[in-house]
């Protein structure tokens, strides 16, 4: 059985991974001219590595911890929580008095009643939106009308806006079901040596089976069989996993066409728009995290392969279109360093060695990663994921409750290849 697999990001290469320890030989396509997808890691001068992409692992994600674990990668501590960043700017509040409104946020949620006991609502336990694609509140509108401390108010939705990649009033009110972990005070982990390296190490079990620089254009399926039209070259296999961005998805023409239920679901998807700052530093400084409230990013110091010492490098991520646009990113790092500069006066900045990564300009995805728009609902996990015919699909943005992580890649690339394997037996 041959399977062609579509992407050589984390889903892809998860998928071919397993498919070929199943018996199976994958062909994985690629249209960049490296793997890893929208996870790549790169060595700056001064010896730090930066994520130009995705970044940090929390130690529930199961998937990323056992997966590197496997391929003899090492997860080292950065010394520093994700979710626990020092608000500054805006109204004001101060670390304790954000925590303990925290507490308040969710115990507000937690006596919400759940939406007329649908099964929607109980997944998403709190019932702040109806279910169904028309959506419900924003999340926005669920903090305005809570009696919390302004500046809390102000931080909390800040921060929900620079995760998610996306205004917060364009952000369904289930996100705030997530508020424990969001907010999580946990250390974060990360790969040592740079979170691509999983990549490149499933690529590297794959020997002869990874081909870059591949852009597919077309598929064409029946029940039993698919051609893939790539780079001016056709490929015949038994089936296809499609292990692209939903955001993506509609350039490649299928013949016949996806059914609605399959294009509608992806049209659903939301993407927020992402950017990340590095700005080395001539003197090494302690693990931080600091939210700016008023521009939507924030910074972090961090260890790196070496458990006690910290990176010489300033991290920065800033989240959503708007904030992207205030910052200047698209005429380049000037406006947002400056910014990092008035945030950061505790560092001393190389400014001359600056690097900026951005996703808008990637035209592989477009965008950085799924979020919850107004018209989230979990009910369109099921027909993300579901196969048509030979076709299977995955992709972090078809994980369900991991969406938008690494771990959602993940663990979609495996569900889609055990999906293949259980119809080869049967």
């Amino acid at each position: 059985m041959r399977v062609c697999v579509v992407g050589a990001g984390f889903a892809g290469l998860a998928a071919a991974a397993a498919l070929a320890d199943g018996g199976v030989e994958p062909l994985v396509l690629e249209a960049r001219e490296r793997v890893g997808g929208r996870v790549h890691s790169r060595r700056l001068e001064n010896g730090a590595v930066v994520e130009l992409g995705a970044e940090f692992v929390e130690r529930d994600q199961q998937d990323v911890v056992a997966t590197a674990r496997r391929l003899g990668l090492e997860l080292v501590p950065t010394g520093m929580a994700y979710g626990d960043r020092e608000p500054r700017g805006g109204i004001g509040v101060d670390r304790a008095t954000l925590h303990a409104e925290l507490d308040r946020l969710r115990r507000l949620l937690a006596e919400r009643p759940a939406a007329a006991g649908s099964p929607a609502a109980a997944d998403r336990g709190t019932g702040l939106a109806p279910p169904g694609p028309s959506g419900g509140r924003s999340a926005a509108a669920v903090l305005a009308g809570l009696p919390l401390h302004p500046g809390a108010r102000e931080a909390i939705a800040a921060r929900l806006q620079v995760s998610a990649a996306l205004p917060v009033d364009e952000l369904a009110a289930a996100v705030l079901d997530h508020a424990g972990s969001t907010f999580s005070t946990r250390e974060s982990v990360r790969v040592g040596g740079g979170n691509q390296r999983i990549a490149e190490r499933l690529a590297d079990r794959l020997p002869g089976a990874v081909h870059l620089g591949v852009p597919v254009e077309a598929v064409a399926w029946s029940d039993t069989s698919v051609r893939v039209t790539a780079g001016g070259g056709v490929l015949d296999a038994d089936a296809c996993v499609l292990a692209l961005p939903a955001s993506v998805t509609g350039r490649v023409r299928f013949e016949p066409p996806l059914p609605a239920w399959k294009t509608e679901a992806l049209g659903r998807i939301v993407y927020g728009h992402a950017a990340k700052l590095f700005v080395p530093l001539r003197r090494v400084p302690p693990p931080s995290a600091v939210l700016s409230v008023p521009d939507h990013f924030w910074t972090w110091t961090a260890r790196g392969d070496q458990a006690e010492t910290v990176q010489p490098v300033v991290s920065a991520f800033a989240g959503s279109a708007p904030a992207l646009a205030r910052l200047g990113v698209a005429a380049g790092p000037a406006t947002w360093l400056g910014r990092v500069r008035a945030l950061r006066p505790d560092l001393d900045l190389d400014q001359a060695a600056v690097v900026l990564s951005t996703w808008d300009d990637d035209p592989w995805v477009g965008a950085a990663y799924s979020t919850r728009g107004l018209a989230f609902d979990p009910g369109d996990a099921e027909p993300l994921a579901r196969p048509v015919g030979p076709l299977h699909f995955a992709g972090e943005h078809t994980a369900g409750p991991w969406a938008g992580l690494m771990e959602g890649a993940l663990r979609s690339g495996a569900r889609a290849a055990a999906e293949l394997l259980a119809a080869r037996v049967a």
